[in-house]
């Protein structure tokens, strides 16, 4: 079955770059939070292109589940404690605002995305004092829920309900938008001067006035620190045909499960993990057994993963990209909860280009102090460092004849450390063993055929493509017969 998501389809192609340019505003990045902050600054009357290195809305944006949610399990019980009820209050608001500015759009131009309103559960099997916590929070931040037994999916379960949520069709919405603003598909940044404010392309070199980063990841290493603040982690997703779950559901715990409903059935997701650490967990099929427990034999019509962007507190990054860069902006860190962050926080950055106040700019500022633990640093310090090590230093004793028909592995060929793959027909597809962004050793995903980076999250193909960043190369490749 091919990795393909229900949202994904042909969207309006739009020309590359192919020359140099002067640009007044450059948006890098043609996901949910690009578009929507370029959108937002054409409405304000802004000079705005938008740069895309693929097609608009092929990452992140075409593999979410598509909650318009502000119930999003325990982030805002650990808010509390970091922070203290102002910042928790302040984040709830911007999380209904997000939905509101989402529905204020659906219903000004009429547009036709499956919107519809649905009740969201957060429950619990067996920590019921993580419900009943969340709950007390929320009602101190002057949220309407109320914790309820045996919710219709979980029967063994409590959990928190709050009304008033939301589903839709992201690209369905998105293509509908007016578009008041420049763009260039398959045009890739390879690389951004931060104090000329110039950005290299496949293409062409715009010099810019104003640039915002939407790349998921940012991608300018020396400045903001942002592979020590920022994590990636995957999920995986099916859909099952026929009737299944009528509303939202999510597990409290954080690789647990997560269900909605779709035109055409059900989603089911889960099985979250760090990029790159890669275990021995079968995700799919263990998304298809609760699609089983759950709704009994369905058929699987669709599957794959995505990949969100984390910060420490559970709040996303949106403003100056560094204290010591003018106009130069960033967006990121949604925690998977894309869609209400996306849309606020292109409000954030657009009220900050117009030098407007926004309530909720200090709280996403990327130069804030972020609480956490000395175990969250220990630990992403950790893997930052000892993938940079491990990719100089560990030797392996494991050859090319060693790697199975349709796997991965990280051997010994030809004099070097190689990443190889084997296809199902023998051929050998030979790339690099570290990745381009800051030389981390590439990990096998077996569940998506691709080689992940497990220090910042960049991947790739079997070929060495890059997949999604921070990495702007691909890695060099080259293939082999069976017999090498």
């Amino acid at each position: 079955m091919e990795y393909q998501s229900v949202w994904q389809r042909k969207t309006k192609k739009y020309p590359q770059l192919k020359k140099d340019a002067d640009r007044d505003i450059v948006v890098v990045g043609g996901g949910i939070a690009g578009y929507l902050t370029a959108f937002r600054l054409a409405e304000a009357g802004q000079e705005v292109t938008l740069l895309e290195a693929d097609r608009l809305f092929s990452g992140t944006t075409g593999r979410t589940t598509a909650k318009i949610s502000a119930n999003q399990g325990c982030v805002y019980s650990e808010l509390f404690e970091r922070y203290g009820q102002r910042v928790t209050e302040l984040y709830y608001r911007s999380q209904t605002e997000g939905i509101r500015l989402f529905e204020e759009l659906v219903h000004r131009y009429g547009i036709e995305c499956d919107w519809a309103e649905r009740n969201g559960y957060i429950f619990s099997e067996d920590r019921r004092y993580k419900i009943e916590a969340l709950h007390r929070v929320l009602r101190r931040v002057g949220a309407d829920c109320e914790v309820v037994e045996s919710p219709e999916l979980f029967k063994k379960s409590c959990a928190l309900k709050m009304s008033g949520q939301y589903l839709f069709d992201p690209l369905k919405f998105l293509s509908a938008l007016p578009v008041r603003f420049e763009i260039f598909e398959g045009t890739r940044v390879v690389d951004i001067d931060p104090k000329k404010k110039i950005l290299r392309t496949d293409g062409g070199s715009i010099y810019a006035k104003k640039i915002i980063v939407a790349t998921h990841y940012p991608m300018i290493n020396s400045h903001g620190g942002y592979f020590m603040k920022l994590r990636q982690s995957m999920s995986y997703t099916i859909a099952v045909s026929g009737k299944g779950a009528e509303d939202m559901y999510l597990d409290e715990r954080e690789d647990g499960l997560s269900v909605r409903p779709y035109a055409e059935g059900t989603l089911l997701g889960g099985g979250d993990h760090r990029t790159g650490r890669i275990d021995d967990k079968r995700h799919f099929a263990a998304l298809e057994s609760s699609a089983d427990k759950l709704f009994g034999r369905k058929n699987v019509t669709y599957r794959w993963c995505a990949e969100d962007v984390m910060t420490f507190d559970g709040m996303p990054m949106a403003g100056k990209y560094s204290k010591s860069l003018e106009g130069i902006y960033v967006v990121t860190g949604f925690n998977k909860w894309g869609m209400t962050n996306a849309m606020i926080c292109a409000s954030v950055l657009t009220d900050l280009l117009l030098g407007k106040e926004n309530p909720y700019a200090e709280i996403f500022s990327p130069q804030r102090h972020i609480k956490k633990s000395f175990g969250d640093f220990l630990s992403n310090a950790l893997t930052n460092v000892g993938g940079i090590f491990l990719g100089y230093c560990r030797i392996t004793l494991k050859t090319a004849k060693d790697v199975p028909a349709g796997s991965g592995m990280i051997v010994f060929h030809h004099g070097k450390k190689r990443a190889v793959y084997r296809d199902l027909s023998g051929e050998l597809h030979v790339i690099g063993n570290k990745c381009p962004h800051m030389h981390c050793e590439l990990k096998w995903n077996g569940e998506t055929n691709t080689w992940d980076c497990p220090c910042h999250g960049s991947r790739f193909d079997i070929y060495g493509n890059v997949i999604s960043g921070p990495s702007t190369k691909s890695c060099k490749y080259r293939r082999e017969d069976p017999e090498n």
